[in-house]
């Protein structure tokens, strides 16, 4: 009887998806078991969620990383995750809230990272899947983007510290977003003003909305909008596809945003 090749079983090498399964159950796993924990080390699971995703993100995407990937391609699941977890603690303390989210998050994460993968390998040859990449990008862009301006709002800091904040959150997202329209292997001027821009013209409108007395959702809401029409309409004019139905389609949602949190603000005391 012929024996097993012992050099095939021994030279097993897992494969991308695998890994992307690998750091979803991990991830999800972790998220859940934080429950579990104090909260004076609330922010340093957190803090390990994050750091972990970012190394795993290097373990499941590696073999075409190169340049400026190894910065951009992490930067969307770290903050997903960031965001998804601080979240995490502001839902009701019930298994029967967090047990769903917790199954939501590890399948977002896995739909996450096959968009990074996308990106990762976009640049080298052309992908039919590009397109949806993008729009499912942009998805956990404004996603992140809600769950940590929510948590920022929250905690009812002072005006200029919600600038500063939103502009961290906003301005990397920012430059991931536009950065994907482009797929170089480095991060134009183009991509780098349009970020710096639109993270100014949204940092603006956190200031106004510290002054307003608004509820944290309400607030992330009308943050995750703005960068929905700037984001949005960027991505189709950088692709040549913007028409002036969807250049009205954005502005009528921005429109109908705003008018729900005006409506729904308690101005009287």
């Amino acid at each position: 009887m012929k024996l097993p090749d012992l050099h095939k079983i021994t030279s097993y090498e897992i494969t991308k998806r695998q890994k992307i399964v690998l750091m979803a159950l991990f991830l999800t796993v972790v998220l859940i078991t934080t429950q579990t924990v104090g909260e004076s080390v609330r922010y340093q699971t957190i803090g390990f969620l994050t750091l972990a995703t970012v190394l795993l993100s290097i373990f499941a995407l590696w073999g075409e990383l190169s340049g400026v990937k190894y910065f951009l391609l992490l930067l969307l699941p770290a903050y997903f995750v960031a965001g998804a977890s601080l979240f995490y603690f502001l839902l009701p303390v019930r298994w029967l809230t967090r047990l769903p989210f917790a199954a939501l998050f590890g399948v977002s994460v896995y739909l996450l990272m096959l968009t990074s993968n996308i990106y990762n390998v976009a640049s080298i040859r052309t992908i039919a899947l590009l397109r949806a990449a993008n729009a499912v990008g942009l998805l956990f862009s404004l996603v992140s983007t809600f769950f940590l301006t929510n948590v920022l709002f929250s905690l009812h800091f002072p005006f200029y510290l919600n600038v500063i904040g939103i502009a961290l959150i906003t301005g990397p997202l920012y430059l991931v977003g536009v950065w994907a329209s482009e797929l170089e292997d480095y991060i134009s001027q183009r991509a780098f003003w349009y970020a710096v821009v639109f993270t100014m013209v949204t940092s603006q409108v956190g200031l106004v909305l510290s002054f307003w007395p608004i509820v944290p959702i309400n607030g992330a809401l009308a943050i995750a909008t703005v960068m929905y029409a700037l984001l949005g309409l960027s991505q189709l004019y950088l692709e040549d596809k913007l028409k002036s139905r969807v250049l009205w389609e954005h502005i009528g949602v921005a429109l109908l945003v705003f008018v729900i949190i005006t409506i729904s603000t308690r101005w009287g005391g």
